[in-house]
């Protein structure tokens, strides 16, 4: 017996078991089932698309692709209003009041490196400062801190970010931290740092201080 009747007689004694009761033309099916691993893959699948189309479809909790294009473009339109057509003017910082804005600097806050320094809730932890006391150490108002998070402070581990955001989400992360994360009780905050200026908005137009001092300081 040569090896390709060894290999063909070794093949019937293992389908045997694997031989179905029927056939059709002379052709046997054999009960051979996917690996577990492809089986597992598919039922994850299914399980997946029943929490997608729950979360998108059925109980319309996410935004399709056309709610977010709205969004983005509502944004924008407000944005326009804000600036004009004469750019951005970094000496004039306002910050936004709507939800929709402060909605997407909390996003910014969340998925960008922010709460690895501040904290999830803005409170601190052993790299950075709490952003919900009284105490500031580059001054608390929106001008001074634009240039804190665009340009970064080497020397005290601030990052700057002026590669990673626009100017525009500068101006919405400084509206979620100044008016959500300020005045907020976090857990665990951290102990107090810098000079005691008081919360934003207790001291508008009140703070007259060289932005490049207080950022190099």
């Amino acid at each position: 017996m040569d090896k390709h009747d060894e290999k063909i007689e070794f093949n019937e004694k293992f389908d045997h078991n694997l031989i179905k009761d029927h056939e059709y033309d002379n052709i046997q099916e054999l009960d051979n089932p996917a690996p577990f691993w492809l089986m597992s893959l598919f039922y994850l699948s299914v399980i997946f698309s029943v929490f997608y189309g729950a979360y998108y479809f059925w109980l319309g909790i996410g935004d399709l692709q056309k709610a977010e294009y709205n969004k983005e473009i509502s944004i924008a339109e407000i944005n326009i209003k804000k600036n004009g057509s004469q750019g951005f003017d970094e000496s004039q910082i306002t910050l936004y009041t709507d939800e929709i804005n402060i909605r997407a600097g909390a996003e910014i806050f969340a998925t960008k490196t922010c709460t690895t320094c501040h904290g999830p809730e803005g409170g601190g932890n052993a790299i950075g400062p709490n952003l919900s006391d009284e105490y500031w150490i580059h001054g608390n108002q929106p001008v001074l801190l634009f240039q804190v998070v665009k340009n970064g402070v080497p020397a005290k581990g601030m990052t700057p970010f002026k590669g990673q955001l626009t100017e525009n989400q500068i101006v919405q992360v400084l509206s979620f931290v100044l008016q959500r994360i300020q005045k907020s009780s976090p857990k665990n905050p951290k102990p107090p740092q810098g000079e005691k200026i008081g919360y934003y908005n207790n001291n508008l137009n009140t703070q007259k201080v060289d932005s490049l001092k207080v950022i190099n300081k």
